[in-house]
């Protein structure tokens, strides 16, 4: 056993792992337990406060809209008028009564409708005892005498000047919280009536849904409970001082809104899943210690492999391996030394291959030289004996020939959109040929745009689609394309135009989706058609901006529109 204890350099490496590791594991763990309980706590805080302050906003209109419908009964030059008539009838008798029992109610119906809540009900008993309600049916007639025959004694007559609040009244499994103001007539200070208003607790029920009510309470300014949880205190207590709290004070009626959340709650699982960690960490702690101190003569051998594979690759052995054993981080060390010997070796095969092929390509290079100058030079020499036979159609044709050959030569370097147009004639003239169409061509581009460099033959994919999908079984006796190149803006726009056959309303719009997506995957729709090819081009050249899009002709046939940003020189 005495070697499993000497102070060798493996095991000062399992000592300085234990201790600078083990208890820096540890000690972040506390400090992160810590750090996470209290932004809980504040995260928790920051989302009761947000809750308390919507709650605070729905009670405080609701309050609004009971000080609207109070001020309204006591201030209305109207209202009062109809109480003084009104105040002591004790049953309809007569059509003047009836007339004025409905015109309360219509004060009732402008109430309601600027407060709109329909769980609030309000009725108004005047001096007399006659109750006028809101609402005939809820709550009924029978309900309304009963809850008002336990309030009416709460009401301080010689206080109207504001709301007065009743207490609950619990008729049944139905509780209901009053309130109350006193009219009195402001000429003799005569009572007029008094207006009622039941808040059910079904009102402040769905307005606490949105939380857990144990954990909510709703408290007058005198402290007595209105709604929610009986055993959140109105002041915090000694009691429960690690509960987290929050509180929000509704001023215009002075009650308070507590929201209290045990701590235990929040806190209870977080400390159970950190001490059941901790304890879960002393026994792996120690079987690691074990088996790091068994293994550890097992791991020399492979690091010295390791190193004397390495040792030899730096004297110049191109050929060592390392065997490949196991999936450790040696074996790893050991597969990334193969495959740096395997990439050197390939690299230096790739360099001769690649010598090898630029050998060859610049050979083909030399014969692609020499091809076109003799197609060239072959074509010349039958212009000059087409000339001299003074045959201008074929003279012609073979010059347009030979001006799109010479283009072809030069793919790589830019032309001004004059240019490009005038190597679209020449194609035009080639493709009337061969199509044998008698078409008419016309080219219009403005000055100040004629100078714009674009890519070599960027357009002739399209004029070419108008005659290979345009033209083909058209029947089109007068066959025509037009193309016309104007600066609009920052923008230059070339509309080629052509009176074929056209394109279908469905494949057009699909073209225009994916041109506009600048998607470059087939479809079958467009299969043939380069339109995407130029495209990509326009936007190497002249960036994202770039643009076609595919127009109807009113006449028949299609309009190619291409958009060209015009690019600064620094750009």
């Amino acid at each position: 056993m005495r070697h499993l204890f000497r102070f060798t350099y493996y095991r000062r490496i399992q000592i300085s792992f234990l201790v600078l590791i083990l208890l820096p594991t540890i000690m972040v763990a506390f400090l992160n337990y810590s750090m996470t309980n209290r932004q809980v706590k504040e995260k928790l805080m920051l989302s009761n406060d947000n809750v308390l302050a919507v709650m605070t906003k729905d009670i405080s209109k609701m309050i609004d809209d009971l000080t609207f419908a109070s001020h309204f009964f006591v201030q209305d030059a109207n209202v009062r008028n109809t109480l003084r008539t009104f105040s002591n009838v004790k049953r309809i008798e007569n059509g003047s009564h009836l007339e004025q029992y409905l015109l309360i109610k219509d004060f009732f119906s402008l109430v309601v409708a600027k407060t709109m809540n329909n769980e609030i009900f309000m009725y108004l008993v005047n001096d007399a005892g006659f109750i006028v309600q809101a609402y005939d049916m809820y709550p009924t007639p029978e309900q309304v005498m009963k809850q008002w025959e336990s309030v009416k004694s709460r009401v301080n007559e010689s206080e109207p000047k504001q709301i007065q609040w009743l207490g609950m009244v619990q008729s049944g499994n139905v509780k209901t919280y009053y309130l109350s103001r006193v009219i009195r007539d402001p000429s003799d200070n005569k009572l007029l009536g008094t207006l009622y208003i039941g808040l059910p607790e079904i009102y402040f029920g769905k307005m606490f849904q949105q939380v857990s009510i144990e954990h909510l309470a709703l408290f007058d300014a005198d402290g007595q409970r209105i709604a929610g949880a009986v055993d959140i205190p109105y002041e915090r207590t000694s009691g429960v001082s690690r509960n987290i709290r929050n509180e929000a004070l509704i001023k215009k009626a002075g009650w308070k809104l507590v929201y209290e959340t045990p701590e235990s709650e929040l806190t209870g699982e977080l400390s159970k899943t950190f001490y059941l960690s901790l304890l879960l960490m002393l026994p792996f702690f120690l079987l690691f210690s074990i088996i790091s101190i068994v293994v550890a003569k097992r791991l020399h051998y492979p690091i010295l492999r390791l190193q004397r594979s390495i040792k030899q690759f730096g004297k110049g052995n191109r050929t060592i391996t390392f065997p490949e054993e196991g999936k450790d981080e040696i074996a790893e060390l050991g597969k990334t030394l193969n495959g740096m010997v395997e990439q050197i070796n390939k690299l230096i095969i790739d360099i001769e291959q690649e010598q090898e092929q630029k050998r060859v390509l610049e050979l083909q290079a030399l014969y692609a030289q020499i091809r076109p100058h003799f197609l060239l030079n072959t074509l010349n020499s039958i212009k000059c004996n087409l000339s001299l036979s003074d045959d201008q159609v074929h003279t012609r044709l073979i010059e347009s020939l030979m001006s799109l050959l010479r283009a072809y030569m030069k793919m790589a370097e830019p032309l001004s959109l004059r240019s490009e147009c005038k190597l679209l004639g020449d194609y035009v003239e080639i493709m009337k040929m061969r199509n044998d169409l008698s078409l008419n061509s016309e080219i219009r581009v403005a000055p100040e745009c004629a100078e714009l460099e674009i890519p070599k033959l960027l357009l002739q994919p399209i004029v070419e689609n108008a005659f290979i999908h345009g033209f083909a079984d058209s029947g089109e006796s007068h066959p025509h394309i037009l193309i016309v190149a104007e600066q609009i803006g920052n923008q230059v726009e070339i509309q080629i135009s052509d009176n074929g056959v056209g394109i279908s309303t469905n494949i057009r719009e699909e073209l225009n989706v994916m041109l506009e997506a600048g998607s470059t995957e087939e479809h079958e729709s467009y299969k043939r058609i380069g339109l995407l090819n130029v495209l990509q081009r326009m936007r190497l050249t002249f960036g994202p901006e770039a643009a076609i899009h595919l127009l109807a002709n009113d006449d028949g046939g299609t309009t190619v529109c291409v958009s060209i940003p015009i690019l600064s020189k620094a750009e």
